[in-house]
């Protein structure tokens, strides 16, 4: 029996169908497989070689940049690599600090800030400008060393320090070889406004004396033989405070001497200051002093002694100066030449003339002038003659027109008649080992006023310069070291039209075409690879 076509055809394609299906799952592999392989990338060394090089290049690179900044950190902690850029060059240090740091100072010395250095520079510009001042110290001088201590951390450190009263922002000052110390506070190395102060109760800082202070402090902690100056007391002295501040920060040692209850003078004192005492004194202390400057037949001490137009008649003080050949003048010294008052409503504070003597150092021919103001004269009883191995110089007189008003007098005065001419302000006596060549002084001074505050301030004035320069010479200490204070008050940054020029043309030519020419090398050595 025959079956339909169409039924043939149908079980053909279904037969067809089955084999295609057994094929499928036989070769399964055939069907998964993409039409296309993908093609595996060959290595190409030309990349690869590019590729390693900026790696090694950026490696290179950063290695560099920590290299850099390791060797500008070491050279910015040695070397001042800063820019002072005020007008004022509050940043910078005097030359005189210089030259101390570099030719005097010989042995080593510590600073230590009581106070971590971010927390004590951050304070304020003006304890920044000190920090910067302490660092450039550190750098100028190999035996300058600076530490920071955080007393919060190291509350043991006082200790060490018992007579002493420490807080934060103090400085304290040591050398290991002599073992001294000197502790800075802020009120001594910040200027204050004492107006500011006195009516508003209130410090405002408008300065800075950290380089007075600091050479100070050094000048006193490394001396190995500490010239001591002791100011007597006890006979209602006048106030000597400026002439202890001028020697302290010159590096004396300063300290009192009470005359009445002193039994002997201590023999290590060198100086002895009698600074204008309002009463006269008992003759058993001043055979202290005659002793002082005896020093057991050695010589080799210095009393000075200040007179005042307030005192009374001082019968045992004339008497003692006597003996050297010295007395004070019972009169005030006035001055006729206007040109040479200080002020026209006085004519008893005028200028004076600085002899030329080894006492007076640089300051004779000196530009600066010398002030002086109710000054008694200074009399040489011999003469120019010497007596019992006395000798005398003159150190400070008046100029020409000067005259005398007589203390005692009840009658007018009249200047016309007066005694005028030429006096003497200020006088050495001396005496000199026949031997050892050793010499005592006594020198006097018409009046304390010489040493006075106002007039030993004096930005004009070499009255600080005159008593430091004697002292040394004295002592046979060095020169003088005279530094500024600095202040705050005008602190600008003035350019030249010069400098304005060569900074426009370095910030708005130079650089810019530098960065422009490295941009187009570096593009044009890209764009050839």
């Amino acid at each position: 029996m025959k079956k339909n076509k169409n039924i043939e055809n149908m079980e053909e394609t279904e037969v067809k169908e089955a084999d295609t299906s057994e094929e499928i799952k036989a070769a399964p592999e055939k069907v998964r497989k993409p039409e296309k392989a993908t093609k595996r990338r060959k290595f190409n060394p030309r990349s690869f070689k590019h590729g390693t090089m900026s790696v090694v290049l950026t490696v290179v690179f950063i290695a560099a940049v920590v290299v850099v900044n390791v060797i500008v950190g070491l050279v910015s902690e040695r070397f001042d690599t800063t820019a002072d850029l005020t007008d004022d060059g509050i940043y910078s240090l005097e030359e005189s600090t210089e030259k101390y740091l570099g030719e005097q100072l010989t042995s080593d010395v510590s600073f230590t800030v009581l106070t971590p250095e971010t927390e004590f520079e951050g304070r304020n510009t003006a304890y920044k400008q000190i920090n910067e001042l302490l660092k450039k110290m550190e750098m100028a001088s190999p035996h300058v060393s600076l530490n920071y201590l955080d007393l919060n951390q190291n509350p043991n450190y006082t200790s060490q320090f018992t007579a002493e009263t420490l807080s934060t922002d103090y400085i304290v000052v040591e050398s290991a070889k002599t073992g001294r110390h000197r502790i800075i506070s802020p009120t001594e190395y910040f200027l204050f406004n004492e107006e500011y102060l006195y009516y508003y109760g209130r410090q405002v800082i408008e300065g800075s004396n950290i380089e007075q202070a600091a050479v100070s402090a050094m000048m006193y902690v490394s001396n190995d033989d500490l010239v001591r100056v002791a100011f007597t007391e006890g006979y209602g002295e006048q106030d000597s405070s400026a002439l202890q501040t001028l020697l302290t920060r010159n590096g004396y040692e300063v300290e009192s001497l009470n005359l009445t209850t002193t039994g002997e003078i201590d023999a290590d004192i060198d100086f002895v200051v009698m600074f204008a005492p309002s009463m006269d004194v008992d003759n058993e202390h001043l055979a202290k002093l005659d002793k002082f400057l005896d020093n057991g037949g050695a010589f080799g001490k210095t009393l000075l002694y200040f007179a005042s137009a307030e005192q009374p008649q001082t019968p045992n003080l004339e008497a003692f100066l006597n003996d050297w050949g010295i007395s004070i003048g019972n009169s005030v010294i006035g001055q006729s030449d206007m040109n040479y008052l200080i002020s026209q409503f006085t004519a008893y504070a005028h200028l004076q003339q600085i002899c030329d003597t080894p006492y007076a150092g640089n300051t004779y021919g000196s530009q600066l002038y010398y002030y002086g103001a109710n000054m008694r004269p200074v009399v040489q009883i011999w003469g120019d003659d010497s007596r019992g191995a006395v000798e005398q110089q003159v150190l400070i007189q008046t100029y020409d027109n000067a005259f005398l008003y007589p203390l005692d007098t009840d009658e007018e005065f009249n200047v016309d008649t007066a005694e005028s001419g030429v006096f003497i302000d200020a006088l050495a006596a001396y005496r000199v080992h026949s031997t050892t060549q050793e010499i005592s002084t006594v020198a006097a001074f018409g009046s304390y006023q010489m040493a006075d505050v106002s007039f030993m301030s004096m930005s004009n004035g070499s009255n600080a310069d005159f008593f430091i320069n004697m002292f040394n010479f004295i002592s046979g200490k060095e020169d003088s070291i005279t530094i500024k204070s600095k202040s705050f008050s005008n602190v600008t940054f003035d350019m030249n039209v010069q400098t304005a020029t060569v900074l426009g043309i370095i910030l708005c030519i130079v650089v810019p075409v530098v960065v422009i020419v490295l941009g187009i090398v570096i593009w044009v050595r890209r764009r050839h690879r």
